[in-house]
Formats: structure tokens, C-alpha cells, sequence
């Protein structure tokens, strides 16, 4: 497996404090968080990185995907094999969270 992080793969959090990177297979290479995670609570930081990662891990399988379906396997990818419909689904729930500052 290549343990290179692909940029066709990174994913940022819409306030731009997280950044996930994959390699190919959707290995996960990092996570990048910026200082301003610091003033958010755990709950919501941690369902923000599993969002992330999600959308990150996704862009890998897809690539995946179409390499199954270019060598013509059958019956074809597996249901496991994310789609393009899953990654519309992930991309939608992540520009959907926040990171919620708290109070000092």
C-alpha cells in the first residue's frame, strides 16, 4: 500500500481548522488541526474530525470505484466500495457542522 498522502483526497472542515489526508485505499496519513480547536468542546471537535475523515476516506474509495469498474470486474465493486451518492451524503453532513466556541 502506498503510504503517501494524495491532495485529490485531503478534506477541510468548513471553518478550516481541520484538514484530514489520505493515501490511496483510504489509509488515513494526518490530521491538521489549527489553534482555534482549542476553544471548542471535545464532543463537537471529535464529530467534526469524524466528518472530516469521512469525506477524505470517501474521495480515496472512489478512486477505487472507478479503477473496478475500468478493469471491467464483475460483478463489479462491492456495496462496500463507497459511491458517488455517499460522498454527496458525507459532504453535505460535514458543510453542515460547526465548531461551536466556548465560553470562557
Amino acid at each position: 500500500m502506498n503510504d503517501q498522502p494524495i491532495p485529490a483526497f485531503d478534506a477541510v472542515h468548513p471553518s478550516g481548522a481541520i484538514m484530514v489526508r489520505s493515501c490511496r485505499g483510504g489509509a488515513l496519513h494526518s490530521i491538521a488541526l489549527a489553534e482555534q480547536v482549542m476553544d471548542t468542546d471535545a464532543a463537537s471537535l471529535a464529530e467534526g474530525i469524524l466528518r472530516t475523515a469521512e469525506v477524505s476516506f470517501i474521495k480515496s474509495g472512489l478512486e477505487i470505484r472507478a479503477e473496478l469498474i475500468a478493469a471491467g470486474s464483475d460483478p463489479g465493486p462491492s456495496p462496500g466500495v463507497p459511491t458517488p451518492q455517499d460522498l454527496d451524503e458525507a459532504t453535505v453532513a460535514l458543510e453542515a457542522h460547526t465548531l461551536p466556541m466556548r465560553q470562557h
